[in-house]
């Protein structure tokens, strides 16, 4: 029979660092992006509030003056204030003349 050689080498491992650097790459990318994305939401969000604010005080004063204009277009008002601002005031039948 022939010699049998066996090699007794040991095997090294050698760790594959290139999937974790990945990893810790895209988890770290993830995070940055996260954070530039919250920070425009809240600034949207801010914008958006004060929107609503100032639509809310627009519909206030637009109720304000509707109920301005409902109480100046009546006629009782108006009789009132030309009385008081003009001296004016309604004429009796007697002394309304209509020409024809």
């Amino acid at each position: 029979m022939g010699k049998v050689y066996v090699s007794v080498k040991r095997e090294v491992r050698h760790t594959n660092l290139q999937p974790i650097a990945l990893i810790i790459v895209c988890i770290a990318l993830f995070a940055v992006l996260s954070f530039f994305v919250r920070a425009q939401y809240n600034g949207l969000q801010d914008e958006w509030i004060d929107n609503l604010r100032k639509e809310r005080e627009v519909a206030e004063i637009n109720n304000k003056l509707k109920m301005e204009l409902s109480v100046i277009t009546r006629a009782r008002y108006i009789a009132l204030k030309a009385n008081e601002r003009l001296g004016l005031k309604k004429p009796k039948e007697e002394e309304v003349l209509v020409l024809r």
